[in-house]
């Protein structure tokens, strides 16, 4: 063989190989879809070629219908499905088959094989049910730790459910990160020691905002999610495009019932605890969010939207603010304090406060996120979902070792839009095909133009110590 076919043919056995790979692989990879598969035997155990098979979600309500090929064998694919299935098979000349197929771990693939019979006797008996061990399921990496939290569950834990950093660090081995940069929007999370910006977070299998802001600004509404799954396996080739940990957040479909709920959140600093002279103590926060969804067309078209409107409020503490109690916390003596302002406002002019009395620091953010999704046919789903975040922050920069006049404002605006055909190809392929494109827009505005500078001051503390 040539230098010229061999170049040529590599690449053509590369995709070939890609094309080829087992349909349980890329169901692993669909955190979104339920795969319901089987073969329909007679009481011979002969394989039935031409049995109507069909699923109704207990969570959804929602209908999907399959015939058996000639080797008896079935697949009905159910985007968001639920994990709760009632079965039923019928087929001429036989008794029909009824039962509920349910998600016993959190595996991907559930299979229900059914005999039929020719003549349906009833009998009594005693039906027993095992949990299956979900550890002989999944596959982990040594050390690896993976959990799954349902939009209900997070809700009733005392965190915020729009903070993805809030929600990894409920997992173990993961730790959290206060903001490191001048903007304060670095906080996020490490796991095994890494850098935050390795980590990936993604909704709907695709990646979704950065660990900036808790992976957007305004986060997702917490009745738009339906699942979230924290995974801290690294270099996971099922799922790719991280080398730290993942948070992949499910959003919530329409079903064939008519439903929504609201929510409002209150933190008030009233029934906060902290030792006199802490810093970053006394935050609020306020936050409305409503999401609800239903079916356009029984069965084959279905809507969902949500809102979420949020302030948060905090002291805005800067050098000039700070009580003895707090610069002995920061290592600073008020006479260091003292010589800097001089140095500040005698020497260079520059006033110590700023025009308007700027008491808070406020962060207003609004997240609107609406999904369609369209049964095409039994073989064919497509979903397309479309999301926008407004941010505005004041106070920005400004924190207990500078002035008011390094703070400013910052706005930023962003928008998305994603789609995806689910395709059940053949006897066994399932593919999904994913496509989102985002735009961001993010600008800051400071309250004075003044060259930034760094002062270092020593002073002799109480204790004889220097700093």
């Amino acid at each position: 063989m040539t230098m010229l076919a061999r170049a040529v043919l590599r690449p053509l056995l590369i995709v070939a190989l890609f094309l080829a790979a087992p349909g349980a692989l890329l169901a692993q990879a669909g955190s979104t879809t339920d795969i319901i598969t089987g073969r329909v035997l007679g009481p011979a155990g002969m394989p039935v070629a031409g049995a109507q098979v069909e699923a109704v979600s207990l969570e959804t309500q929602t209908r999907r219908r399959t015939i058996t090929n000639n080797q008896g064998r079935y697949t009905i694919i159910f985007p968001d499905g639920g994990g709760r299935f009632a079965i039923q098979v019928n087929f001429i000349g036989m008794s029909p088959s009824q039962f509920v197929l349910a998600r016993q771990a959190d595996e991907e693939v559930l299979v229900a094989d059914v005999q039929l019979q020719t003549d349906a006797i009833e009998i009594q008996g005693i039906e027993v049910t095992a949990r299956r061990t979900p550890g002989d399921r999944i596959q982990r990496e040594p050390g690896g730790q993976e959990r799954v939290l349902s939009g209900e569950a997070l809700n009733r834990l005392p965190i915020d459910p729009e903070d993805f950093a809030a929600i990894a660090g409920l997992t173990p081995g993961v730790v959290g990160l206060e903001g490191a940069d001048t903007l304060g929007l670095g906080a996020g999370f490490s796991i095994m020691g890494q850098r935050p910006d390795l980590n990936s977070i993604t909704m709907d299998g695709m990646s979704f905002g950065s660990m900036m802001g808790g992976g957007m600004d305004g986060g997702v509404p917490q009745e738009a999610v339906r699942m979230t799954r924290v995974i801290t396996n690294t270099y996971d080739v099922a799922r790719g495009q991280f080398a730290g940990g993942q948070i992949a957040t499910t959003t919530r479909r329409g079903t064939n019932r008519t439903q929504g709920s609201f929510s409002y959140l209150l933190r008030d600093p009233a029934l906060q605890w902290s030792m006199p002279g802490t810093i970053g103590e006394g935050t609020a926060q306020h936050r409305f969010s409503g999401g609800g969804g239903g079916p356009i067309v029984r069965d084959r078209l279905f809507y969902f939207g949500s809102v979420s409107a949020t302030r948060r409020t905090s002291p805005f503490q800067t050098l000039n603010t700070l009580d003895p109690t707090s610069l002995e916390r920061l290592g600073l003596s008020p006479d260091a304090r003292t010589s800097f302002f001089d140095i500040v406002q005698d020497r260079h002019g520059i006033p110590l406060t700023l025009g308007p009395t700027l008491t808070d620091r406020t962060t207003d953010s609004y997240v609107l996120l609406g999904r369609l999704d369209m049964r095409l046919n039994d073989r064919h789903t497509l979903m397309v979902r479309g999301d926008g975040r407004i941010s505005q922050q004041d106070g920005l920069r400004a924190g207990p070792l500078g002035l008011p006049q390094n703070g400013g404002e910052m706005e930023s605006q962003g928008v998305g839009a994603m789609a995806m055909l689910t395709s059940h190809l053949g006897t066994g392929w399932i593919n999904e095909f994913r496509a989102y494109l985002s735009q961001q827009d993010r600008s800051s505005e400071p309250y004075v133009y003044l060259p930034e500078g760094r002062v270092r001051i020593s002073s002799e503390l109480a204790d004889g110590a220097r700093g």
